[in-house]
């Protein structure tokens, strides 16, 4: 004999609320979560090091131009020769980005980063330059180079 299974009314209140969990599980599960991130890009730029004599200043330069319309969110510097005091500067135009002035026998700088939610708008075509001052009061050397990692992102206008 064949046995009908009847559903009572608890049984179909509890596939009900099954079927309700598992639909919210699998959406909670294929649905984009949180506030879309942006990903950070990193160039280099690089000065190389050149001779310099006693008593002799020295400005030099590197830039990058960027290829689309970016925000930069901050930078790691490293300068070939801390112990002549030198002077770096990540410009845009005659807006300084950032600068350092390591001591003597110092190390370069860490990275810096703006606060989170802010960035310095740079425009596709505008140069950031790289600049390098050293004085030097010692014997005659070489300035050292430096570099820097900038960190931007693209600008996703709304």
């Amino acid at each position: 004999m064949l046995a009908v299974a009847r559903m009572t009314r608890r049984d179909l209140l509890i596939l009900a609320a099954s079927c309700a969990l598992l639909g919210l599980a699998l959406f909670r599960l294929l649905s984009p979560s949180g506030l879309p991130t942006r990903r950070i890009s990193v160039e280099a730029i690089e000065i190389k090091s050149q001779p310099i004599k006693s008593g002799e200043s020295a400005t030099q330069e590197a830039s990058w131009t960027p290829p689309d319309d970016v925000f930069v969110v901050g930078w790691a510097p490293d300068v070939g020769a801390p112990e002549a005091l030198p002077e770096l500067h990540l410009l845009s135009g005659s807006t300084s980005i950032f600068s350092i002035r390591p001591g003597p026998g110092g190390q370069s700088s860490p990275p810096a980063f703006f606060p989170a939610g802010i960035g310095f708008l740079v425009a596709r075509g505008e140069a950031l330059r790289l600049q390098l001052r050293v004085i030097n009061t010692g014997p005659e050397g070489e300035t050292g180079g430096a570099r820097a990692l900038i960190y931007f992102h693209p600008v996703a206008w709304r």
